[in-house]
């Protein structure tokens, strides 16, 4: 085991991956000798080649056009590549949305199920910078309502490393989703990840922590945030909380959910993306379709405010904080 950082473990994880596939090819901005804004990508090019100077070569530094070269992963795809396309800031995967939304999306469908796109995008997300409106939201939301993509939200460096390898394995296209305001988290992760320790984009959902009076299902920074605000609601009331980190929102692991919520009768979902539309309230109907009538109170959501997202330490005031899971968690309880 090593300790290491959120970053870190996303580049162990595509390194692991590229040297066991050589159909692996990398696409983004800056992510060539600099190594990725993040630089998560740092070394891969001198070990694997530019495509330019090198023939064959599989990390490829494109320019500031997100809509070209995330098509051009589209049609590397058809011709047998994975390819793994970093978005700088998640926001910009709006200037992508036809590569993948119509694109790499839909490609199965009209194929008949005879062929897919095995597209990694990785969409960095999240406040904890400062970085306004432009480089800040969470946008899981804006795609769940779009068949044919999967969509991994992993919180913890150990996390991040094995289910970015797991996206990159899968044969249908995966938004990778990390938080920003994570990226510097720490954590032990193992040396080594075995080919059958990778796990499947299925049944995802880990207890973070097991309670019996309340279920809370959050994830990256609002997961962290909970956790806090759970052990001081457990002090403060004698109430135990269980906590699901999904890891994984699509494919959902709904029957992880279940299982907690047959024994608490209560259900809280939070989450930094606006309350409004997001991927929240589809937990939350899930949970009703399915045991509305064992559930012991009305299920409580505290997400983001459904504003834009300001500058500087002003975006606090737009995600979830300590004090308001804290009341969200005793409504839930009744209390």
């Amino acid at each position: 085991m090593s300790e290491m950082i959120l970053l870190r473990a996303h580049a162990l994880a595509l390194y692991e991956e590229m040297a066991r596939d050589d159909k692996i090819i990398c696409v983004g901005e800056d992510i060539g000798p600099y190594g990725g804004i993040w630089k998560t990508f740092s070394g891969l090019q001198q070990m694997y080649g530019d495509g330019q100077t090198t023939i064959g070569g599989r990390v490829l530094q494109m320019p500031m056009e997100e809509a070209g070269y995330s098509l051009f992963a589209c049609g590397a795809a058809m011709m047998g590549y994975r390819p793994v396309v970093e978005i700088m800031y998640a926001d910009f995967s709006t200037l992508a949305f036809e590569a993948i939304v119509d694109v790499a999306a839909k490609f199965r469908y009209n194929a008949q199920g005879k062929n897919s796109l095995p597209i990694t995008f990785i969409l960095p997300q999240g406040v904890g910078a400062g970085s306004g409106a432009h480089h800040s939201q969470s946008v899981e939301s804006w795609y769940a309502n779009v068949p044919g993509l999967k969509i991994v939200a992993p919180s913890t460096p150990s996390d991040v490393r094995a289910f970015l390898r797991a996206s990159i394995r899968d044969d249908d296209p995966v938004l990778f989703i990390w938080h920003r305001g994570l990226m510097m988290g720490k954590e032990d992760v193992p040396d080594t990840l075995a080919p059958e320790d990778v796990p499947a984009l299925t049944n995802a959902a880990k207890i973070v922590k097991e309670g019996n009076d309340l279920t809370v299902v959050a994830y990256q920074r609002s997961l962290a945030v909970a956790q806090v605000a759970a052990q001081e609601v457990e002090a403060e009331t004698g109430k135990t909380i269980e906590i699901i980190d999904p890891r994984v929102l699509i494919p959902f692991d709904k029957e992880a959910m279940f299982k907690s919520l047959r024994k608490t009768g209560r259900l809280l979902v939070s989450h930094d993306a606006p309350e409004r539309g997001g991927f929240g309230s589809q937990i939350i109907t899930w949970a009703v379709e399915e045991l509305g009538t064992e559930l012991k109170n009305n299920p409580v959501s505290v997400c983001g405010k459904n504003i834009v997202i300001p500058f500087n330490k002003l975006e606090d005031y737009v995600v979830p904080n300590k004090d308001e899971l804290k009341a969200g968690m005793k409504k839930a309880l009744g209390l």
